[in-house]
């Protein structure tokens, strides 16, 4: 791996344009020896992987050609994202390991080290918060077919408007129907919101944190991420098995894990280029020192100025970069040029 302290973006194009290799970043565990996890990273070839150390931490990396995932083909991507799972559940056999943003890649070995000193006392705490626990993922999809029966033979006022548009036939009435239909999907919407709530507080019980993932499709009820104690996987099964039995074959449950926490717990590393802040100053027209006050009187006046719909007849490419400069220029205030943060993946019910 190289060593020299050029720095660079992260997540940015490939160092002078070349198409040397980077640094792929893994994960973070804790150890202060060396560590060799196999030749089973990304790359044409397997890359090995292995441990870059610092002050008890460590980074999971391998060297990998330099890539620029927003650009890649779709078959590319999703094959170093099978990859970069099956290096961190390997990790996971041996250490608690914090998973980092997939795609995440350095120029330096120096660059590396420098993030792992700034995020030092964040990604140590965030170890220990997780030591000795893991994460199941849990889907819940209805069985339309089940849940129908289900209805018509415990909903008496349902059953009786079947029978009913039964016996007349086709004398039944179109509007008849329509309230059938009407009462099917209200009292399947209300079994939804039972049935999500029934499963939530069975197993809250026996985690220590939960994440809400999104509902993907109608028959999709329940969709959520649970944090336990390695030593409680085997009551936390039991418990999906007896709900299971409870839906009878109404529902179907689909449990995977035991995972690294991805949705508790992602490390994501940002590094801001000086040479992309010093742009930012100079289409802002900044020459003096940087501040939120500066930066916010340096933009409001050009808006003013280039803003379309102040001047329609103004280049309109021009206010854009002038926005850019002003969303950087807050992103460096905020985080300076180097940043490091644990995302927490919350879907909306």
């Amino acid at each position: 791996m190289k060593t020299d302290s050029t720095s660079t973006s992260a997540m940015s194009s490939v160092p002078n344009g070349s198409l040397q290799d980077g640094i792929y970043i893994y994960g973070v565990i804790k150890t202060s020896d060396p560590q060799e996890f196999g030749e089973i990273g990304i790359g044409n070839k397997a890359s090995k992987v292995l441990t870059t150390r610092f002050k008890g931490l460590a980074a999971v990396v391998s060297d990998s050609p330099w890539k620029i995932y927003t650009s890649l083909a779709k078959e590319e991507t999703i094959k170093d994202l099978v990859t970069h799972q099956f290096v961190i559940e390997k990790v996971m056999e041996n250490f608690t390991v914090i998973p980092v943003k997939f795609g995440t890649m350095m120029e330096t070995e120096d660059e590396l080290i420098k993030f792992l000193d700034k995020g030092y006392f964040l990604l140590r705490n965030q170890l220990r918060k997780l030591q000795d626990k893991i994460e199941l993922d849990l889907v819940a999809t209805r069985q339309f077919p089940e849940c129908l029966a289900a209805i018509y033979r415990h909903r008496r006022s349902i059953k009786r408007k079947q029978e009913e548009i039964t016996e007349k036939g086709e004398r039944a009435s179109v509007e008849d129907k329509i309230a059938l239909g009407k009462a099917v999907e209200q009292t399947l919407r209300s079994e939804k919101v039972k049935a999500n709530k029934l499963i939530l507080q069975t197993l809250e019980k026996l985690t220590q944190d939960f994440c809400l993932h999104d509902l993907l499709d109608e028959n999709m009820i329940f969709n959520a991420a649970f944090l336990i104690e390695k030593k409680d996987k085997e009551s936390f099964n039991q418990a999906v098995s007896l709900l299971d039995q409870k839906f009878e074959n109404a529902l179907r449950f689909r449990l995977v894990g035991p995972l690294p926490p991805y949705s508790f717990s992602t490390v994501v590393l940002e590094n801001i280029n000086p040479k992309e802040v010093e742009e930012a100053r100079k289409t802002l027209g900044l020459n003096g020192e940087v501040t939120n006050k500066t930066v916010y009187e340096a933009y409001r006046q050009l808006a003013l100025k280039f803003h379309p719909d102040k001047n329609p007849n103004e280049d309109q490419s021009r206010f854009h970069f002038i926005n850019l400069a002003y969303r950087k220029l807050k992103d460096y205030l905020e985080k300076g040029f180097l940043h490091v943060d644990i995302y927490r993946w919350e879907g909306q019910r």
